[in-house]
């Protein structure tokens, strides 16, 4: 997808931007036959770490076991944003971590920070793809109806960015 829509330099801006707004993705674990999974991110921009809170119990901690590698897919199709984050994930132990995370979303599945069910989860990102697509529709429409009446022309509606972090 060609890139006229949207500033490199702002593509990891972006993507914590987005983190923020939308509050969960899917996180799977690479090299696993388990299906990727719905759960609430929380973004440390100035890391760039993901975390998330669990059940020691669940098939997703059972994969991850003592460390593997995970795929973390953001979506925000009214936005025309769609990322896919990948590093390493590992439990961790680290209560200060889990007091700042704690919010009354985590605190419905569990019987409070101190529940042995359950694991923090720490993912430093390694990189991330991202995907924007042009918010005006009528770009859209014009780049579909000039590819269909010119075979050689290819729509731009959109961008394709790879962050290293």
């Amino acid at each position: 997808m060609p890139d006229t829509h949207h500033d490199h330099s702002d593509a990891r801006a972006a993507l914590f931007d987005k983190l923020d707004d939308v509050r969960a993705g899917m996180l799977g674990v690479q090299d696993h036959p388990g299906h990727m999974r719905p759960m609430s991110h929380f973004a440390d921009t100035d890391t760039a770490v993901l975390w998330f809170v669990t059940s020691r119990d669940t098939a997703l901690a059972s994969e991850i076991g003592q460390g593997g590698t995970a795929h973390h897919c953001v979506v925000d199709e009214k936005a025309g944003f769609y990322a896919c984050i990948s590093g390493p994930i590992t439990p961790v132990e680290d209560k200060e971590k889990l007091d700042e995370l704690w919010n009354i979303f985590a605190a419905a599945w569990f019987e409070g920070r101190d529940d042995p069910d359950l694991v923090l989860l720490k993912m430093p990102m390694a990189e991330a793809e991202i995907w924007r697509s042009t918010e005006s529709s009528f770009h859209f429409g014009l780049e579909i109806a000039r590819a269909n009446i010119d075979p050689e022309k290819t729509p731009d509606v959109g961008s394709h960015e790879k962050i290293k972090f």
